[in-house]
C-alpha cells in the first residue's frame, strides 16, 4: 500500500506483470513511491519465484535508474472512431504510417482498444494526426493506470 496525495491505494498481484523486476532496497528514500518496491511487498507473499533488480546496481535515491513512479498515468484506449472522421485517403496514410511504426497486429490491437496506448504511443498517433491536419480527433477513451514500463 502507498499513500499518494493522501489517498490509500493498493497494488494487487494481478496488476503486476510477470516479468516486472522488483527492488529489495529498503533504505531508499523513494521506496514508498516506487512500484518496484511496493510490488515486492505484495508478490513475496504470493509468488514462489520473483525477478529482482540487482541491489548492487541500484542507487538509493531519486536518481535511481530503476525507479518506477507509483503515480497513475493516462493511457488511451482505442481510436476506431477516428476513421469515421477521415477521408479514405487520410485514413489510408494514417493506417500505413502507424502500421509502419507499431506493426500490423500492434496497430489493430491499439485501434480496437485491446492494447492501451502509452504516452509515447499517444504522441506518435497525435503526430500523424497533426501531419494530416486532423489534430482535433481524439481517442475513444482514456484510463488512469500504473505505468509498469516506467
Amino acid at each position: 500500500m502507498n499513500r499518494n496525495n493522501n489517498i490509500m491505494t493498493t497494488i494487487t498481484s494481478d496488476e503486476v506483470p510477470c516479468s516486472f523486476a522488483l527492488c529489495t532496497v529498503n533504505d531508499c528514500p523513494v521506496a514508498d513511491h516506487c512500484l518496484r518496491h511496493q510490488a515486492l511487498e505484495v508478490l513475496t507473499k504470493e509468488r514462489n519465484i520473483i525477478t529482482v533488480v540487482n541491489p548492487r546496481r541500484t542507487q538509493p535515491s531519486e536518481a535511481c535508474e530503476y525507479y518506477c513512479s507509483d503515480e497513475k498515468q493516462a493511457f488511451a484506449r482505442g481510436f476506431a472512431a477516428m476513421q469515421e472522421e477521415m477521408l479514405p485517403r487520410q485514413y489510408s496514410v494514417f493506417m500505413k504510417r502507424l502500421q509502419g511504426h507499431f506493426g500490423r497486429t500492434g496497430y489493430f490491437e491499439r485501434r480496437r482498444g485491446d492494447r492501451l496506448c502509452s504516452s509515447t504511443d499517444i504522441a506518435v498517433i497525435k503526430k500523424v494526426l497533426a501531419d494530416l491536419g486532423l489534430s482535433h480527433l481524439d481517442f475513444d477513451g482514456y484510463e488512469q493506470r500504473y505505468n509498469w514500463n516506467g
